[in-house]
């Protein structure tokens, strides 16, 4: 047994901890960071296996994240970006919906693509003025589900079920837009200003990146926290003992001090390669009138490291099916086959990630609620801000600054 002693113990290595880990140490804290898996980045990683780089789930990083920028070297992490806006599927082929004035190639395509009325494109240019420098702290509007918002707003069912809904939902991973229309405002004001990239070798550089600003001596991977009333005290799985003046307890370690329950959004992931090229691969593929598939993000055409050379590889998002897994992968096959042309033997299945903690649910009124930290165990996570990798950032930031603030 081995006592160990710091000024604060951070349970979890997600993007809050790590965050956490590094606001504290620029304060000249010791920090003793504790993870119970082998790998730091919480729901934010990837796999690579066999040429491949199969990230947790299909996931995004905006460009206008500033709090998490300032924590990172952009030019090493070599982000590749999505071409704004997206390829839709109306059952018959692909149309583009797209920022004419951040994709002007598209003008025409986007003005004549059926998907909106031309009311729709004036309100989008309305919401996007409106929220141009929006806050989601500083909103004091009523909070509504995000498909009242847009009714309200004046959108028309048009766009609403042919682009809100899809795109949105790949975000919310929620089929019906019920999440929190501050929520809604908060990522349509990113994506206005910002674009959706990810890394050229993957999403686990991000954490990984974080993780080489600290000293490795003060991690603890693959240990688990088996008691932590509070501080003084924090034992491990080992019986190792650890004394702190103050535990940040982020994500789901809540519970070890906190009966809050953290609520998620699900998502299942299909990963699949194929010679076959695809048009407009660089956007974000939408299908708002298939049954099973919500979107489909060809991801090497946005990193070529993501496969193997002259490979096509698919990233397929399912949110809501009672199909088996062997099922759902035939399924995909015939409609790849079906959407992108070519044979469904020649879409290989790679990967199936069923993953059920994949985002927080925020329905209306989410915002509202505190997280109330108890004297010197405070609480961080993207559920006590909003969810996101930015939302997790800032959640780690403002932990370590209520430290930097505290007496000792």
């Amino acid at each position: 047994m081995v006592n160990k002693k710091s000024d604060v113990v951070i349970i979890g290595a997600g993007l809050a901890g790590l965050a956490c880990a590094i606001e504290c140490q620029k304060n000249n804290k010791k920090v003793v960071v504790i993870e119970q898996s082998n790998r730091v980045g919480g729901r934010v990683g990837s796999i690579k296996e066999n040429g491949n780089i199969f990230d947790l789930g299909f996931q995004v990083y905006n460009t206008e994240y500033k709090m998490t920028n300032s924590l990172l070297n952009l030019s090493e992490l070599r982000l590749k970006v999505f071409k704004p806006g997206a390829s839709i599927y109306n059952g018959r082929d692909f149309k583009i919906l797209s920022d004419p004035f951040r994709d002007p190639a598209t003008i025409f395509e986007t003005l004549f693509s059926g998907i909106s009325t031309f009311k729709d494109k004036i309100k989008i240019l309305s919401l996007k003025n409106a929220l141009s420098n929006y806050s989601i702290f500083n909103d004091q509007t009523k909070d509504l589900t995000t498909l009242k918002y847009l009714e309200s707003y004046g959108f028309s069912q048009k766009i609403i079920n042919g682009f809100f809904k899809p795109f949105f939902n790949g975000i919310f991973l929620e089929k019906e837009l019920e999440t929190s229309s501050k929520f809604f405002k908060n990522v349509f004001s990113n994506f206005n200003k910002g674009y959706a990239a990810i890394p050229e070798n993957g999403m686990q550089e991000i954490p990984d990146q974080m993780l080489r600003e600290l000293n490795p001596k003060n991690f603890l991977l693959g240990r688990r926290v088996v008691e932590a009333k509070n501080p003084k005290k924090i034992v491990l799985d080992n019986n190792d003992i650890i004394e702190a003046k103050y535990m940040v307890l982020t994500g789901l370690s809540n519970s070890l001090v906190n009966n809050h329950k953290i609520e998620f959004n699900s998502v299942k992931t299909f990963y699949f390669s194929s010679l076959v090229k695809v048009k407009h691969a660089k956007y974000i593929n939408l299908f708002p009138y298939d049954a099973v598939i919500n979107n489909i993000a060809i991801l090497s055409s946005i990193s070529e490291k993501y496969s193997p050379e002259g490979k096509t590889l698919f990233s397929v998002s399912v949110l809501e099916s009672d199909l088996s897994e062997t099922e759902l992968i035939k399924l995909i096959q015939n409609k790849l086959s079906k959407f992108y042309g070519n044979k469904n033997s020649n879409y290989i299945f790679l990967k199936f990630m069923n993953i059920k903690q994949a985002t927080v649910k925020q329905k209306p009124g989410y915002f509202e609620s505190k997280i109330i930290d108890n004297q010197n165990i405070i609480f961080a996570g993207d559920y006590t801000t909003y969810g996101s990798i930015e939302g997790a950032v800032v959640s780690g930031i403002k932990a370590a600054e209520k430290i930097r603030s505290m007496r000792t």
